[in-house]
């Protein structure tokens, strides 16, 4: 696939030449050409750095604006298939902000995507990587549903959802262990309202019980743990639920 962009790129510039006999046109440059083929041999072999050495060559040689762009793309590219995707995702954002409409715009965003994606953390740590990643998702879905896998994206979208919506539970718990009762409740809440899928559900509906009745609102906390009962619960949790009633008499 890249050596065909490679050929198809290399005629469309030759045939601009020659279709337009007033204009003087000079041809591709033959070293910038040799580069790129050059980088993307050492590509193929998996040898990134010295792939990134050749396009930035062509990148800074500023043969074509179309050479240019195939460089610049192609250098992300390589960053994301080394797994540095703190440098692919400066690489594919320049590319976006230099390029607006490009053919190639939703195949960048994808890997953006994915380059955020590959960056987020640990439901107890800082999610920035996680907001990114589900931004970008959402926008390329909005913008062009008709060449993307929906499906997939979907997946990535849910999965980004269920990571800041644990993040929030994470949160919501260590308010409820500090007592800082109505700081959880707005939490868990949020949580709840915001995303109503999340597969850990029924455990933040606990938590909010347990903090709406510490925080004397033992009226919202008999709601709260009604709209438990009517959920599927594990024997373990609501062995818990029993427990929490009988010593609150709710």
């Amino acid at each position: 696939m890249q050596r065909t962009l490679i050929v198809l790129l290399t005629l469309l510039v030759l045939s601009a030449c020659s279709s337009t006999p007033s204009v003087t046109q000079a041809p591709p440059d033959s070293e910038a050409m040799r580069e790129l083929q050059l980088g993307e041999i050492a590509m193929e072999k998996e040898h990134y750095l010295a792939a990134i050495e050749h396009w930035q060559k062509v990148r800074d040689s500023f043969t074509s604006p179309e050479l240019t762009a195939l460089a610049e793309l192609k250098i992300g590219d390589a960053y994301y298939q080394k797994e540095e995707y703190i440098s692919a995702i400066a690489s594919y954002e320049d590319f976006l902000k230099k390029h607006p409409g490009h053919t190639q715009t939703a195949a960048v965003m994808y890997r953006l995507g994915k380059s955020h994606f590959e960056q987020i953390l640990s439901a107890d740590r800082d999610q920035t990587a996680t907001r990114n990643a589900l931004a970008t998702f959402e926008q390329l879905l909005k913008n062009y549903p008709q060449t993307v896998n929906t499906e997939e994206l979907n997946n990535y979208i849910e999965q980004c959802h269920n990571k800041l919506a644990a993040n929030e539970a994470y949160i919501g718990r260590f308010y409820l262990k500090t007592k800082r009762y109505t700081a959880a409740i707005s939490r868990l809440e949020n949580l709840r309202s915001t995303y109503p899928g999340y597969p850990e559900l029924t455990g933040v509906l606990f938590d909010l019980a347990r903090a709406q009745e510490f925080d004397g609102k033992t009226d919202q906390a008999v709601a709260t743990l009604s709209l438990l009962q009517q959920r599927r619960v594990d024997e373990d949790l609501q062995e818990e639920i029993n427990e929490f009633r009988e010593e609150h008499n709710i």
